[in-house]
């Protein structure tokens, strides 16, 4: 172990030996702004690919919907189709939130009363 130059050992207070302290790791905060900046730059990356997979994937398919059909780019409507279910993903998750913000908000109530 290392002792911090400039600073004397303390005796322990049962052995009488030194105690020797251990220098303190320069350890760095994370901030939400960090954290923005992180998902960001994932976010950037994520669409980068998007991007790359539409454009390889330029054919026409033909697609079927509800009883109507049209032509379309595959990459294009693979798209479409990943849109549609983080849509419905966002839906679910959005209803959890507010079925949750109720109950703590009545138990809040039953707290106070």
């Amino acid at each position: 172990m290392v002792e911090n130059p400039g600073k004397r050992a303390e005796p322990d207070s049962v052995s009488g030996k030194p105690i020797r302290h251990r220098p303190t790791k320069n350890v760095t905060a994370t901030t939400r702004a960090g954290v923005i900046w992180t998902f960001t730059i994932v976010a950037i990356v994520v669409l980068i690919l998007l991007v790359i997979f539409m454009m390889q994937n330029q054919t026409q398919a033909t697609v079927n919907f509800l009883g109507f059909q049209g032509q379309m780019a595959l990459g294009v409507s693979m798209l479409l189709a990943a849109v549609g279910g983080a849509v419905v993903v966002a839906i679910v998750a959005a209803v959890r939130i507010i079925q949750l913000r109720s109950r703590a908000s009545t138990a809040a109530k039953r707290r106070e009363a």
